[in-house]
């Protein structure tokens, strides 16, 4: 899939990966990128795949999802675009540790694992852009894993709700608009319960008030509360 090399350079800015570095490097970077079109429920690569490099989402919406030894799914994380994908494979040879798959027809950047071991060899400041993402990762991470500790299914619900609205919806006066469906399956893999839970929480939030649905779409009532009490813990 050929992408021009103006759109190539938008695309990484916005990348965390690759934002901020001067525009020279950025440069140095897309003429190394390809194009790929990764049409709608396709996988772009399985857990436990051998890494082949890092990808960057520039259009479309993918998931990723884990599978245990039993083959139960739950879906990490729906990333937003400039997202970069598969970015583990910078700090060693490893499989894939999560599987990539198409929500809707997606395009994305691809830089080979050599093409990115050269980049890191030839500019300190993409090194030093790597270490603090990967360390951003990680207290995500630790979050995540403090929310699934600590937290009630209802409030874990209301903040990959948020989560998902800011990644790919829009704030209008005080209510913020998911911008897509997403399923009860969907938000139940996304949090590692069943959907049948899922559905008794979206009720629960919608006769609270705290949710709506318009058209299958969520809308959640002044989501400045769900930041703040999330903050506060």
């Amino acid at each position: 899939m050929d992408i021009p090399e103006q759109q190539r350079k938008r695309y990484l800015r916005v990348c965390p990966l690759f934002e901020g570095l001067d525009e020279d490097v950025i440069a140095r970077v897309a003429a190394r990128a390809k194009g790929v079109l990764l049409p709608r429920g396709k996988v772009l690569f399985r857990q436990d795949d051998p890494s082949n490099g890092l990808y960057v989402l520039c259009s479309g919406m993918v998931t990723v999802s884990i599978t245990d030894e039993d083959g139960h799914a739950l879906t990490l994380s729906v990333p937003e675009r400039g997202a970069p994908l598969g970015e583990m494979t910078l700090v060693g040879p490893d499989p894939r540790s999560a599987t990539i798959s198409a929500l809707e027809d997606s395009s994305l950047l691809h830089l080979g694992s050599d093409t990115i071991l050269a980049l890191l060899a030839e500019e300190p400041a993409l090194a030093a852009h790597l270490i603090r993402f990967l360390s951003h990762r990680l207290r995500q991470s630790n979050t995540t894993l403090q929310n699934f500790a600590f937290e009630t299914l209802q409030v874990r619900l209301l903040q990959k709700l948020a989560e998902l609205g800011l990644q790919h919806g829009s704030l209008q006066e005080d209510v913020l608009v998911l911008g897509r469906k997403f399923s009860q399956t969907a938000l139940a893999e996304m949090l590692g319960v069943t959907r049948e839970a899922v559905n008794k929480q979206l009720k629960s939030l919608q006769d609270q008030e705290k949710i709506s649905l318009e058209q299958g779409i969520i809308h959640i009532q002044r989501p400045a509360d769900i930041f703040k009490n999330h903050s506060d813990t």
